[in-house]
């Protein structure tokens, strides 16, 4: 007759080609007076350790006007040619890439983005005038390029579009207004954020 005993646990590792030996226990049987013990190894297969390396940041740009007052000229005056909005407050800007001069975003990485811009026209513009806003590298009417019309007191639009750049590519904010007189800019702001 057979007697099984669970002698002890005691655990070791170790590695060899990615995989890990581990004892998990002994078995002792008697028979006759004779003891026989039995190791029983498992076998757990562990993926070798590799280095990862961190994500590269995602580049992205917060940056709106100054709020214009309602002295009738705002921050600037739009009329009936693509014109350049300034844009005077950077809020963020992880890759630097903000260009005061031409008030332009300078693409860091070639990618997906998400842009989202906003344009307040000065209180009391005409009903009926045709406007619109858009972000690109170029001032001109194309599929993201966003119209509206004057309703009256308050005025504003919002642009949101999602686009693939390439890196180097300089991006602006620019509106147009379908007004033989200008129409005063209250406030804009520009986001643009780098999908993953």
């Amino acid at each position: 007759m057979y007697k099984l005993k669970f002698a002890a646990v005691f655990l070791f590792a170790s590695t060899f080609a990615g995989a890990q030996a581990v004892t998990v226990g002994t078995l002792s049987s008697v028979q006759n007076g004779t003891t026989t013990t039995i190791t029983v190894p498992v076998s757990v297969a562990v993926p070798p350790v590799t280095s990862s390396a961190a994500s590269p940041a995602l580049a992205t740009l917060v940056v709106n006007s100054a709020v214009g007052n309602n002295d009738g000229k705002g921050i600037l005056a739009a009329g009936a040619a693509f014109t350049t909005i300034p844009l005077t407050k950077v809020v963020s800007d992880s890759a630097s890439g903000w260009n005061w001069t031409t008030n332009s975003y300078a693409v860091p990485v070639t990618g997906t983005y998400l842009i989202v811009s906003h344009v307040r026209l000065l209180d009391g513009a005409p009903a009926g005038i045709g406007y619109g806003q858009g972000v690109n590298s170029t001032n001109s009417d194309d599929a993201n390029f966003f119209w509206s019309t004057t309703v009256g007191l308050r005025n504003s639009i919002t642009n949101t579009s999602v686009v693939q750049l390439t890196a180097g590519t300089a991006v602006k904010l620019f509106m147009y207004v379908d007004s033989a007189s200008p129409i005063g800019v209250y406030s804009a702001s520009l986001s643009i954020q780098q999908l993953p």
